[in-house]
């Protein structure tokens, strides 16, 4: 006879070789006596039945046992033949003895970091810390199965009126449990419980740094199997972030960040003290009370970060230390993705040297910043020169690292490096485009990024001015050619679908509106952009428009000025034709726009207006310095820009026009669909459903640039329509016009009760329709969670709880392969072309509950999501009423039984429910009454499992993922 554990557990009987459970019929306290007696545990304690697994064969070789209570041994008692395997009782024999010896570490965080607990004779108790060390804490976590000890800490979980059960324990270390160490008689110690011995085992608290991009600074996070948790800055000082910045390995301190400088997040927050000195090797040994963690709401201020270094002085020696954080950022160019490099080492920032600076590198830092992949590294400080240290030591990626972090470093310095030799990087920009296959990188095939994975877009798509922007993003001056039947060759990724409506004045493509295309584009039909050059830019400097300013031409790499006494409004022509920016209002040669730093680059520009382009005309470069100020100016006609705004799309919301380096509104009076249309249609928005008054969108807070609009419905932009002069504008805010385009789409779940379940509509042409199930897969259902901001992952319900919808069923066939954003960037059948019954419309909701570890999907372990995350019950309080609803809520029929005590096994993750107490009539588990999300006193040995009849299988919903029945 043998029990699962010394001196208590399940009974187990050898029988042929083979061990096998006893059937607990008729077992009571006589049994077990004589059973602990027999092992030498002293008396039973206790004799308690356990539900014999239901994942087991019936193994159980005795039955009806029946003990006087004076038998030496259990085979002395009357029972049922051995290896008879007759038991019809669902439960199996345990007892307790007296003597049985059990450790637990007790903590609140992770069940392998806290206080050593012991329980002896019956009763928990603690160990003293006296000679308490590593050593004893090995044999600790190996028996408690937490593999090796990292540390004795100085952390305190208190506990009163038990006893001190241990004290002087001594171990070698090769021991297997604690009792098999010398130590004082059980029972005497010379301490109190405030040296209660405390430990924590590797890998069961961990600290990092989150959302610095490095791992060596960052918001403060502490890691465990159950939970998350963040710091208040109000307890950090510079003793307790060093210890912090050793732990995770990144030298010492060079900064403490509060006020939330690394972002927020929504994670229960530590406020507790904790003492250091500075030169712990880990936090757990400096000295905190422990006691749990409330429950609060913190404001956006209180959350703590660190910036770790190891290097004192780096600004001084130019030197970078090799595990500090190490953080890029791309300034002084005209749009966030192009511009001089500056690399922050600790807290300091500074620029590298261009000997040494290649396109590995520079991809890296556009990849790190979301700026796509690395196009160009220009030289010679062309973005102007930085200030602060220039390091010594250089990147050295290999090209394929996520973060410069990760780069290792050379440790060669640059020759004579100064700021004038500063590096920069011209990026693609998040989401591209790039040029793929051509003779340099100003031709190629049109690429553009959609998450991690870069595609083609169809020739159909790319007209000239699309492609002018596209050049420009890339600073490739203008188009040159769009050639056709894919020279540059098809590609290996994917076909994107995307339709870039480019007026030509846009600076990047991101500015250009998007819309999707629902028909297929043949491999051979690839868009491809053949550029003029990267040489012969023009740009406009000193205002916010791009179309107004100081005029700035790009020569053999550099940005430099004009001058010329006889500049005119030819000469400003070609400027404005070149940049796309309309016709020339003005040709300034004045300090209008300021005066510019850079060198002169040309003295005498002569155009007859009529050029494409200024290189087109007569140029005199400069033989000299020339002037050390003044430059020359223009104004174009589409200094002008328009958007919508407040309307959730960039085709519905409220009209804003750009002029004068603001935003501003137009007035509602005269405001009527010939308006809209052109808004529309101006913004590549289809044609215009509505127009809007009366600040429907809401007020903006800008100038009111137009009053008394009264377009004809042909004009191509707004600016172009009649309208009041700037004197008679009489309007506020409440009165600022909107429109509703075709192509402004929103999507919903439909339901009386539910804002995340439903049937699924979009908007699409100003009708509300529904959207057909017929090979919608996982991706789809979790992007429409996503967009509507109902958690991460659904499912398919049955649609019969659900009234159907009256509108045309607009998508059908949509298969989202996981990149996308929005549903309508989804390959599906054309819009109002569809194959559904009204059976197969898709109705969704948002999967959070569901039961894991059984067979079949109405039996497991209960786990419910919550913040974005899985976790489970506990069994505190579980029963059967509780069932009812879980059964109910996920289509299962009746409960059968509230299980307990991990049935189904440990779940992990976080235990989300404690206390939870159901009247049986609750249509949803998280609709109970319980304790705080997250708040228990629980270990995942208590998760609470349920067994449903599963007679609603065939008919519910079944969740993604889950097997067939």
């Amino acid at each position: 006879v043998r029990l699962s554990n010394p001196c208590s557990g399940r009974v187990q009987v050898q029988f042929e070789g083979q061990w096998g459970p006893v059937c607990s019929h008729s077992w009571d306290l006589h049994d077990a006596e004589v059973l602990c007696q027999q092992l030498g545990c002293g008396a039973a304690v206790a004799a308690p039945h356990l539900l014999h697994p239901t994942y087991a064969s019936e193994d159980r070789v005795l039955s009806r046992v029946g003990c006087l209570g004076n038998e030496t041994e259990l085979g002395e008692c009357r029972a049922g033949p051995l290896g008879a395997k007759d038991c019809q009782h669902p439960w199996d024999a345990a007892v307790i003895c007296a003597e049985s010896r059990r450790l637990q570490i007790a903590t609140v965080l992770n069940s392998c970091a806290g206080r050593v607990d012991v329980y002896h004779r019956g009763q928990r108790g603690t160990v003293c810390s006296n000679g308490f060390g590593l050593q004893e804490a090995h044999v600790v976590c190996r028996q408690a199965g937490c593999g090796e000890a990292e540390t004795v800490s100085r952390f305190r979980f208190p506990i009163s009126d038990v006893p001190i059960w241990l004290d002087r324990v001594r171990c070698s270390g090769n021991e297997s449990s604690l009792w098999e160490c010398a130590s004082d008689p059980w029972g005497h110690h010379d301490c109190d419980l405030s040296m209660n011995v405390h430990i924590v085992c590797k890998g069961a608290l961990n600290f990092s740094l989150e959302n610095g991009n490095s791992p060596c600074a960052g918001r403060i996070q502490l890691k465990t199997s159950d939970a998350s948790i963040t710091f208040y800055d109000g307890i950090i000082n510079n003793n307790l972030a060093n210890v912090l910045c050793k732990e995770v390995g990144c030298g010492s301190i060079s900064t403490v960040k509060t006020d939330a400088y690394f972002g927020t997040v929504a994670l229960t927050v530590w406020d507790l003290p904790i003492d250091c000195k500075g030169n712990e090797s880990f936090s757990w040994q400096c000295y905190a009370v422990f006691e749990p963690v409330r429950q609060w709401k913190p404001s956006a201020s209180d959350f703590a970060g660190v910036v770790c270094s190891v290097c004192s002085s780096c600004s001084q020696c130019g030197l970078i230390p090799l595990s500090a954080h190490r953080e890029p950022r791309i300034v002084g160019g005209e749009q966030p993705c192009s511009g001089r490099v500056e690399l922050q080492f600790g807290d300091q920032w500074g620029t590298l040297c261009d000997s040494d600076w290649d396109l590995q590198d520079g991809s890296v830092v556009c990849r790190q910043l979301q700026c796509g992949e690395a196009v160009a590294i220009p030289g010679g400080a062309h973005y102007g020169e930085g200030r602060g240290p220039i390091w010594d030591q250089q990147l050295d990626c290999r090209g394929n690292e996520s973060t410069v972090f990760e780069c290792p470093i050379s440790t060669k310095k640059g020759p004579n490096c100064t700021h004038r030799n500063d590096a920069s990087v011209i990026c693609t920009g998040q989401g591209g485009p790039r040029l793929v296959g051509g003779e340099s990188r100003c031709s190629g095939r049109v690429e553009v990024l959609r998450g991690a994975l870069w595609g083609s877009v169809c020739d159909r798509h790319l007209d000239l001015q699309t492609a002018d922007v596209i050049c420009r993003h890339l600073q490739c001056g203008g188009a040159a050619a769009t050639p056709r039947g894919a020279p540059y060759g098809a590609g290996s990724g994917p076909l994107w679908k995307d339709r870039f409506q480019c007026s030509g004045s846009e600076g990047h493509l991101g500015e250009c509106p998007l819309s999707w295309d629902q028909e297929d584009c043949g491999q051979g039909s690839v868009a491809s952009v053949v550029c003029s050059d990267a040489d012969w830019q023009v740009r406009l400097r000193g205002t916010d428009s791009r179309c107004e300013g100081r005029l700035e031409v790009l020569w053999n790499g550099s940005w430099g000025r004009v001058l010329d006494s006889q500049w005119d409004l030819q000469d400003a022509s070609a400027v404005c034709t070149n940049l796309h920016c309309g016709r020339a209002l003005l040709a300034s040669n004045s300090t209008e726009y300021g005066h510019g730093d850079g060198p002169v680059v040309l003295t005498a520009v002569e155009c007859t207006g009529q050029e494409p382009a200024v290189h087109n005309c007569t140029l005199t470069l400069s033989s000299g310095p020339g002037s050390t100020s003044g430059g020359v100016g223009v104004r174009c006609s589409e200094h002008w820009r328009l958007r919508l705004a407040g309307g959730g799309s960039q085709c519905a919301g409220r009209v804003e026009v750009y002029h004068g380096g603001a935003w501003g509104s137009v007035c509602d009076d005269l405001w009527d669909l010939a308006d809209a249309s052109v808004v529309c249609r101006q913004l590549g928005c289809g044609q215009a459903l509505r127009a809007t008054g009366s600040a429907e969108f809401g007020g903006g807070s800008g100038p009111i640039w137009l009053d008394d609009v009264s377009c004809r419905g042909n004009e191509t932009a707004l600016w172009d329509c009649p309208r009041a002069s700037w004197e008679r504008r009489n309007c506020r805010h409440k009165e600022d016009a909107g429109v509703v385009c075709s192509e402004h789409k929103e999507l919903r779940l439909v339901s009386a009760e539910h804002h995340c379940a439903g049937r699924l509509d979009v908007l699409y042409n100003g009708t509300w329709g529904s959207v057909c199930s017929n090979g919608m897969k996982t991706f789809t259902v979790a992007l429409v969670c996503q967009q509507l901001q109902c958690g991460d992952s659904g499912s398919l319900q049955d649609g019969e709880q659900y009234e159907m919808g009256s509108g045309p069923k607009w998508l059908d066939r949509v298969d989202c392969q996981g990149h996308e954003s929005v549903l309508w960037q989804c390959p599906a059948a054309p819009w109002g072309h569809n194959d559904c019954q009204d059976s197969e419309v898709a109705h969704i909701q948002w999967l959070r509950l569901r039961l894991v570890g059984a067979e079949g999907r109405c039996s497991g372990r209960v786990e419910v999501c919550l913040r974005g995350g899985w976790g489970t019950v506990c069994d505190d309080s579980w029963d059967l009423q509780d069932a009812r609803v879980v059964c109910r809520e996920l289509g299962c029929g009746s409960a059968l039984s509230a299980l307990q005590g991990a049935h189904w096994g440990e779940g992990n993750g976080t235990l989300w429910l404690d206390e939870v107490s159901c009247r049986g009539t609750e249509r949803a588990l998280l609709e109970c009454r319980s304790s705080p999300p997250g708040s228990h006193d629980c270990t995942h040995k208590e998760d609470a499992a349920v067994l449903c009849t599963g007679t609603l299988w065939t008919r519910g919903w079944r969740p993604f993922g889950s097997p067939s029945v």
